[in-house]
């Protein structure tokens, strides 16, 4: 009974184990490492989708900058262009209103130059004319007058005045004083009509002749002297206010013509001014909105050029992550390869106590070898995956050696 109740026991103890090693076998560490290698191949993958994913975004994004930049170069060259000729039309512009403007001034200041001598010319005949009425209407209020007291006289004597000697100045002069004096003319009257009688005898001589000696009229009477001498007079005066008349009238059209040029050329000179001045103001404007497009276009350009060498250094860097991730893929697939090839599907079967012993002594051997490899690439590539793949499975390896270790002092 003894013997017996140890055998069942014993065969209780064989039993357990060997459904513990089966169910260890079903989650052993080489499919653990299998599991973990899947895995990073899946979210190697998944990666690389959501990359490629954000790269054509990016791209299309690039795509996009350029052609807008190209149509905001081109316009604002188009711009800049325009905005050259504004700036030279509006330079001719001021050019040619500067110079009409001087031209303007100088015409004014001629008019106003000429208008001034004009004017002082015409103030001097002004003058010059009051002064000359003046003595001959004194002459003939005098001659006026003594022919008034003398035709009383005559009047009163008329054999006494009816003839005078007149075959010489001198004697004309001294029977007129005889008159004057008898008549009780006043001295300064008697100087006048001395001094008239002279002079008209001096106006009747022609130039280079030689002194008439006698008195020329076309009276014999002293009446008819002064009335012929009264008569000249007037005539001189009319013929004095005639000329003043004339030279007053043309000043008046010169003074006129002048006045109204001038005012044309101050209004043709304010016109010029103005639109000088508009030009000016035109010209600033186009010269700061050339220096904006300018500044603008070159913006614009080195925004362009940062871009596009962005966006270029950005393509070869998705390329270089994808040729990487496609070695880290295709070490992957060579480790799951190799620990296949090596354990031949041992990771999907249950094996006995020896045979697993064995079986986990190649896998270690395998999964050693396959460890450096993935190590190798991860160091070649500065893959932080492959580096942690390689530090899981290398765990995995020891606890699977541990197990073995157990099972076959078992």
């Amino acid at each position: 009974m003894m013997k017996t109740a140890t055998s069942l026991l014993v065969l209780f103890a064989v039993a357990r184990t060997t459904n513990a090693t089966s169910e260890q076998m079903q989650s052993s560490p080489l499919s653990k490492v299998l599991d973990l290698m899947a895995e990073l191949t899946a979210k190697i993958v998944k990666e690389g989708e959501a990359e490629a994913k954000a790269y054509k975004e990016y791209f299309d994004w690039c795509d996009d900058m350029a052609k807008n930049a190209g149509f905001e170069i081109k316009t604002a060259e188009a711009k800049k262009e325009k905005l050259a000729a504004t700036i030279g039309e509006l330079t001719s512009s001021i050019t040619v209103s500067t110079s009409k403007i001087d031209e303007l001034v100088a015409a004014i200041a001629a008019d106003d130059s000429e208008l001034k001598d004009a004017t002082v010319v015409r103030e001097k005949e002004s003058t010059d004319f009051s002064k000359n009425e003046a003595e001959l209407m004194d002459v003939i209020d005098t001659l006026e007058r003594a022919i008034s007291i003398i035709s009383k006289e005559m009047a009163k004597n008329p054999a006494a005045l009816a003839q005078i000697d007149t075959s010489s100045t001198a004697r004309l002069v001294q029977t007129l004083g005889v008159v004057i004096d008898a008549l009780g003319f006043a001295a300064n009257d008697k100087q006048k009509l001395v001094t008239l009688i002279q002079s008209q005898n001096s106006d009747d001589q022609e130039p280079g002749a030689p002194e008439a000696a006698v008195y020329k009229t076309h009276s014999s009477g002293i009446l008819d002297v002064l009335e012929d001498m009264k008569e000249k007079a007037e005539g001189s005066l009319s013929d004095l206010r005639k000329e003043e008349t004339n030279s007053k009238h043309n000043f008046e059209m010169l003074k006129q013509s002048l006045e109204d040029q001038m005012t044309a050329d101050t209004k043709d000179m304010e016109d010029e001014k103005a639109a000088k001045a508009e030009a000016a103001e035109g010209k600033a404007t186009a010269e700061g909105d050339l220096a904006e497009t300018v500044k603008l276009l070159k913006n614009t350009k080195d925004a362009l050029a940062t871009a596009s060498a962005t966006c270029m250094q950005v393509a070869a860097d998705h390329q270089a992550t994808v040729k990487a991730r496609d070695e880290e893929l295709t070490a992957i697939a060579t480790a799951t390869k190799i620990l296949k090839d090596t354990t031949s599907g041992a990771a999907s079967q249950t094996y006995s106590m020896l045979q697993v012993a064995r079986l986990q002594s190649r896998a270690d051997l395998a999964g050693l070898e396959v460890v450096q490899l993935v190590k190798q690439l991860a160091r070649k590539h500065h893959s932080s995956a492959l580096a942690q793949l390689a530090s899981r499975m290398t765990a995995a390896i020891r606890w699977s050696s541990w197990w073995g270790g157990s099972i076959r002092k078992s």
